[in-house]
């Protein structure tokens, strides 16, 4: 069942001339925030950020930990964005990373985190409650089929993990949401192999 949004974020989505449907969606009983409209709001209220610190990274690994403080009128508040091949399907970590610290420091200032997360945040909603919705064991299965998949490095590595997890799907996984999460890997792993 959806949550209704907060006011103030309706009328906040209002003063930058975006709708409810427009910037959006419920994700599970979860509220769901676009980036792209929280930075329209941030700009609109007059959030500003100090620079950014880079707390840890690794752009071999793929992995950046960035720090954000922002202020609005008296408030300032910070968080922290995380972005790692475990919780992040892009290849840009560090924009990921980013984007989450001021998603999280925006709906901070802005009174409205807990109420309401940001888009960024969203796939790992969208896979954790996946998983949720599956029998122990084969939750485990795919947790373990999806730490693995990250050592694939070849095409014939690829196709045979590709295709334990179609005999999987068919049998067990009717989430779309786990499907497409699996889909997207695959194709991000075949770029970094340049497959």
């Amino acid at each position: 069942m959806a949550k209704k949004l907060p006011e103030k974020l309706v009328e906040l989505l209002k003063d930058v001339k975006l709708t409810e449907a427009s910037s959006t969606w419920d994700c599970h009983g979860t509220p769901v925030v676009l980036h792209k409209a929280l930075e329209k709001i941030a700009i609109h209220k007059g959030i500003t950020f100090d620079d950014m610190k880079v707390i840890e990274s690794s752009v071999k690994e793929k992995y950046a930990v960035i720090s954000v403080r922002g202020h609005y009128k008296e408030a300032t508040e910070e968080s922290i964005g995380e972005a790692s091949p475990y919780n992040n399907k892009n290849a840009y970590p560090f924009a990921m990373a980013e984007k989450r610290a001021k998603d999280r420091v925006i709906l901070k200032l802005l009174e409205l985190s807990g109420d309401v997360y940001s888009q960024d945040e969203a796939d790992e909603f969208n896979l954790a409650q996946g998983l949720k919705e599956l029998e122990p064991d084969m939750r485990r299965a795919i947790e373990k089929w999806r730490k693995g998949f990250k050592y694939c490095d070849s095409q014939i590595a690829m196709d045979e993990a590709i295709e334990q997890w179609k005999r999987w799907r068919d049998k067990w996984v009717k989430n779309s949401d786990i499907s497409q999460y699996v889909e997207e890997m695959y194709e991000q792993r075949k770029l970094e192999l340049g497959l």
